[in-house]
């Protein structure tokens, strides 16, 4: 009876341990009771112990136990190969998920996306809404001297030095990257696409194509960008352009007017014409002073190959289409055709 009673109690008392190390073994507080089903972000720095990283990953209630955390990662001899770096832990990382997601350095990541067309403001916005960062920190970061370039347009002309050149796309920054770090991957995917051939165009032309620099070609591109809604309008619309300034007439290009107005507006109405702005291309000559927003390849291969033609004037249809005319009694008759319909 006694030896029972022993072997029972011996059973007993090895369930409670394994439930216990199963319980501990399971995902922390935080994971458990998170709504969104991922942790915050949990910072390791460079240079933590074993017996910081641990004590860090109890306190934010990611794993139960930091005792069991540290004979596991002794056990397996990880100690060395806990890397730094932000992790977001899932609802179903259990404390041996959140070992090996550090051992392995899986920090976080998140995907952004800047459509074709965005201004610097509307990137920034995105950004902080998708960053930690204040809107405010991103906007001074812009400032970096790591992201001078020689071919950006003078500063004190432009309202944003770097607009035109933080490149349209798809991209996945670790967690912890600075402001700093994820606009320069936006300005280096420019140069990698674009520099070279701009560069390129600019040495073939020998500064006869109105004689425009990396700057100039930017700011065509973003003219057609945000003028254009058909891709095969494109070299079309940057033919018109590049006709009116070799007869220097002004652009009068409503996207201009839109770049300057505190909001953007459905109509640009005869008054917003009376802007007083150099980017007001109703009011100045030539070019505006700097891009007025992210042109993408396409915008960009049209500045660089505009259609040949003789069209001086155009204007939007409902599809988005435009009508192009050579003069501007053509120009006004069209629209009156189209009027009367």
């Amino acid at each position: 009876m006694k030896k029972a009673a022993v072997i029972f109690l011996l059973v007993v008392m090895a369930a409670g341990i394994f439930f216990r190390i199963d319980y501990q073994l399971q995902p922390g507080p935080a994971l458990a009771d998170t709504e969104e089903g991922f942790s915050n972000p949990v910072r390791i720095t460079r240079g933590s112990s074993l017996r910081e990283i641990a004590a860090q990953l109890e306190n934010t209630g990611i794993i139960n136990s930091r005792r069991l955390f540290e004979i596991y990662i002794l056990l397996n001899d990880y100690q060395g190969n806990l890397q730094a770096g932000t992790y977001i832990f899932s609802e179903n990382d259990g404390m041996l998920e959140v070992a090996d997601k550090i051992r392995r350095g899986e920090a976080a990541s998140f995907r952004i996306t800047i459509p074709e067309g965005f201004t610097l403001e509307e990137i920034t916005e995105r950004l902080a809404r998708q960053t930690d960062f204040d809107i405010e920190v991103i906007r001074q970061s812009l400032e970096d001297e790591t992201l001078e370039r020689d071919y950006l347009p003078d500063e004190n002309l432009v309202k944003w030095k770097l607009e035109g050149f933080l490149y349209p796309d798809t991209y996945i920054f670790p967690y912890d990257f600075s402001p700093e770090e994820i606009l320069a991957v936006m300005i280096k995917r420019f140069e990698s696409e674009w520099l070279e051939r701009l560069e390129k165009e600019i040495e073939q032309q020998g500064g006869s194509n109105h004689n425009l620099e990396i700057a100039d070609y930017v700011t065509v591109a973003s003219l057609i960008e945000k003028e254009a809604n058909l891709t095969e309008e494109k070299p079309r619309i940057a033919g018109v352009i590049y006709n009116r300034l070799s007869q220097d007439m002004r652009l009068q290009l409503d996207a201009t007017v839109q770049y300057v107005l505190p909001e953007r507006v459905d109509r640009v109405l005869y008054r917003h014409l009376e802007i007083d702005s150099s980017y007001n291309t109703y009011l100045v000559e030539g070019l505006p002073p700097g891009p007025i927003a992210s042109p993408g390849g396409e915008s960009l291969a049209a500045a660089l190959e505009p259609e040949d033609n003789d069209y001086l004037f155009y204007f939007a249809l409902p599809d988005g289409s435009h009508v192009f005319t050579r003069s501007y009694q053509e120009h006004l008759e069209q629209q009156r055709e189209r009027l009367n319909r």
